[in-house]
């Protein structure tokens, strides 16, 4: 929020009336000023990896998933079509906190790329203008320190599993009670609504009443070790070609030298977790992810929605467990009322809208349309903001907010404008998207997509009608070639316009065989 400046004029006492007038009538003011400077407001921000829009009850979703996020909803901004560049983990958040695209960044690949000491975090801003800074997320090759997200971070954190949300709860309220009289910047991710979903107890049948599903795991014992048995005994090792591209030939033969058909749990444990090789444990994360994914048939409409509904549970599951009671500690520690909170998501996750699951390889709604809901302290009711906002608008509107210049290299906009409900031309007349050799543009009204590395399974362009069409289903690219070639020049003059801040090309460390590496360059993960 810019300083508004009086300058001496003969009418001065009429336009510090005319000032007062527009402070009182201002939206962002209209029920109180802050009773504090705003540079003086902590910071938190929640970072829900693979979280749909569209999943979220304040969003319109019809269940109710998010009773914690709903509450502090009606008293925030909530950006109805706000979108992320890309469609996984790694480069997504990074554009987060650096408010630059993709290919500007440059971290792209998990084990490889690292953020140019030339960009300038948002923790390294914060902690500059004296905050103390925090992050708690998983020990992933994801969002490791060493990539750049540790850059301005005072306390790096394991978050704790994210299966164990106790954990993850007590280690943030451990820190919150330790630095509650400092003025700090709280930033914690999780993966609970990531894959593989296995909602506890009293959230599992939630939205369900299916105890069980055949072909999808729902068990954290059973994924973990009976896989071992049924998945890669008994059907990996029957298909070498499928094996080699998750794990590779040379892993497969060590596997198969060592004795491992005839391996108990024990042994498995210790070949995997207790070898010192951080290149097993990836390996045998790779290989439980494609024996979850594998036996799901999304094809059957019974199976896809018993899948969905343990998705939904695990929203509510971290909506119940984590954010509520963190919020909770907040009032407690009467820092509520002191702190700005911003929740968002990296990507969504395809459901088979597009003959697809997963995400990281399309950028249809189902994986860019992601939630933004910013928290003000001294604003108490909700403000819903329809026009199109993308995640790399995030840092430059929370240091607006908090009187800290922006720093140059942001390619994203403060949305201060948006939340004042000032009545001028869109803040983005479009958003834009690139995730693995696919592209796209859009705008309110369209959707194109681009697949320039030639993929088999997709059309090389693909044009929607959002209006008509909204779940992006017809591919109308050919009757609307007007729509099409004005998308088309304004996506290539916006990849055009991005400067590259890698210093240098990275490699991949000589211990990742070739299959991992083809692989992460496919799917941005092991």
């Amino acid at each position: 929020m810019k300083t508004i400046g009086i300058a001496v004029h003969p009418y001065k006492y009429f336009f510090l009336l005319l000032l007062l007038l527009c402070l009182i009538f201002s939206p962002l003011f209209a029920e109180n000023t802050p009773p504090q400077p705003f540079n003086n407001y902590n910071v938190v921000l929640i970072f829900i990896d693979t979280l749909r829009a569209d999943h979220l009850s304040c969003y319109g979703y019809h269940r109710k998933t998010s009773p914690n996020i709903d509450k502090l909803a009606k008293e925030s901004f909530v950006f109805e079509q706000n979108f992320t560049p890309v469609t996984y983990t790694l480069p997504s958040f990074m554009s987060i906190i650096t408010s630059l695209y993709p290919n500007s960044h440059g971290v792209l690949d998990i084990c490889k790329d690292k953020l140019s000491p030339r960009v300038i975090t948002l923790a390294q801003i914060l902690k500059a203008y004296g905050y103390k800074t925090a992050w708690f997320g998983p020990d992933n090759p994801c969002l490791s320190a060493e990539v750049g997200f540790g850059l301005g971070v005072d306390d790096f954190s394991n978050a704790g599993d994210s299966q164990n949300l106790l954990e993850s709860r007590k280690n943030i309220f451990s820190w919150l009670d330790k630095n509650k009289d400092k003025k700090f910047f709280l930033n914690f991710h999780t993966y609970k609504v990531h894959i593989p979903h296995f909602p506890s107890g009293k959230y599992k049948q939630r939205f369900t009443r299916i105890k069980n599903m055949d072909g999808v795991m729902e068990d954290k014992e059973e994924f973990q070790w009976r896989f071992i048995k049924q998945i890669i005994k008994k059907e990996l090792l029957q298909n070498k070609k499928l094996t080699n591209e998750i794990i590779g030939e040379d892993f497969l033969n060590q596997l198969i030298l060592a004795g491992m058909l005839n391996w108990d749990r024990d042994q498995i444990v210790d070949f995997f977790f207790n070898s010192g090789s951080k290149e097993r444990m990836e390996k045998f994360s790779a290989l439980q992810t494609y024996a979850y994914w594998y036996r799901i048939n999304f094809t059957d409409p019974a199976v896809n929605l018993y899948f969905q509904s343990l998705y939904d549970a695990d929203i509510l599951e971290y909506d119940e467990e984590v954010i509520g009671p963190v919020i909770s500690r907040l009032k407690a520690l009467n820092l509520y009322d002191k702190t700005i909170i911003i929740i968002f998501a990296d990507h969504g996750e395809e459901f088979y809208e597009h003959k697809r699951y997963g995400h990281g390889g399309d950028l249809y709604d189902e994986t860019t349309h992601v939630p933004l809901i910013i928290r003000v302290p001294w604003i108490k009711e909700d403000r819903r903001i329809k026009e199109l906002t993308q995640t790399v608008d995030i840092m430059p509107t929370l240091l607006d907010l908090l009187e800290i210049p922006i720093p140059h290299q942001a390619q994203g906009k403060s949305l201060i404008d948006l939340m004042n409900n000032k009545k001028s031309l869109p803040l983005h007349e479009y958003v834009f998207g690139n995730t693995h050799g696919i592209s796209s543009i859009r705008s309110k009204e369209w959707l194109l997509v681009l697949n320039q590395d030639g993929r088999p399974r997709l059309k090389p362009k693909e044009l929607y009608s959002l209006r008509s069409d909204p779940k992006e289903q017809k591919n109308v690219y050919y009757q609307n070639q007007d729509v099409a070639l004005k998308l088309e020049s304004e996506l290539k003059k916006w990849e055009a316009s991005l400067p590259s801040y890698k210093d240098q090309e990275y490699s991949f460390p000589p211990e990742i065989d070739e299959a991992t590496r083809e692989r992460i360059r496919k799917t941005g993960y092991w």
